[in-house]
């Protein structure tokens, strides 16, 4: 019961999640984009407010979702249009510098290297899911919270030998093992039951293993970038998981990954 009510949080606000996200997936269309639009739109104020928190640099942050809102939307609208839509924010970013270090010779370039920072972080990584077929994007929401879910709580049980205490002192070796297991177990049970016959159960099991090691690296990267700001979590949005980007850090990782692989292997 103790163990019950302390995670509660989490275990509800993870249930509301799988049902805002699993009435997107099966609308499709607006719906999807609108929620993915929400999640990068939120993942980047996230990530400027670890850089520039309270009142810090407002404009800076709104002129980042702005071009953020035009990458996500241009992929969904004209994807052919994305190179154009990031080239034309790679240009209005260099001359903010170039027209405010004119006005200011103290500012410095870090500011427009984190706002273009935020830009491939999040709406670079997830607008290929908007490509994807609805088994394709239920794998990758599949693996990269099974991977999550199994390694947090087998970790808590069994885990007694930590992996990577610099970056994120509470991950086990025994629960990211158990987590690429439970990747793996994803994308085979996936495979089998809406798989491509010239795929066989070998091709599943690894493009699990590597989605697996992919969702944790995008753990660990979260994790990483969180310390080095001092900052807990991202955000405080997502009662019993902080920010949108803890909830989603793991799967930025995987749909970029699932997208290089899918050009080598047809797997659905």
């Amino acid at each position: 019961m103790i163990i019950a009510s302390k995670h509660f949080p989490r275990i509800a606000t993870g249930a509301v999640l799988v049902g805002v996200l699993g009435t997107a997936l099966y609308l499709s269309g607006p719906y999807l984009f609108g929620l993915l639009l929400l999640f990068t739109l939120v993942g980047l104020w996230e990530f400027y407010t670890m850089f520039w928190p309270l009142k810090a640099n407002i404009g800076g942050r709104i002129l980042g979702l702005a071009l953020g809102g035009l990458l996500i939307t241009a992929a969904w609208m004209r994807p052919e249009m994305v190179v154009m839509a990031l080239a034309l924010s790679t240009l209005i970013l260099a001359c903010m510098f170039l027209f405010c270090w004119a006005h200011d010779e103290k500012y410095r370039f870090t500011r427009v290297a984190v706002l273009a920072g935020g830009l491939l972080y999040v709406p670079m990584l997830i607008m290929p899911a908007l490509n994807f077929s609805i088994h394709e994007q239920l794998l990758l929401i599949c693996t990269a919270a099974g991977s999550d879910t199994v390694a947090y709580f087998f970790g808590m049980r069994f885990g007694k030998h930590k992996i990577w205490p610099k970056v994120s002192p509470k991950k086990s070796v025994e629960g990211s093992a158990a987590g690429l297991a439970a990747s793996v177990a994803v994308a085979v049970c996936f495979g089998l039951a809406f798989g491509v016959p010239t795929a066989g159960v070998g091709d599943y099991a690894l493009l699990g293993l590597v989605l697996g090691v992919m969702a944790q690296l995008g753990d660990f990267f979260e994790s990483a970038l969180k310390r080095s700001r001092s900052v807990k979590d991202s955000g405080s949005v997502l009662p019993g998981h902080g920010g949108v980007l803890d909830r989603v850090d793991s799967l930025l990782f995987v749909i970029p990954t699932y997208e290089c692989a899918k050009a080598l292997v047809t797997f659905f």
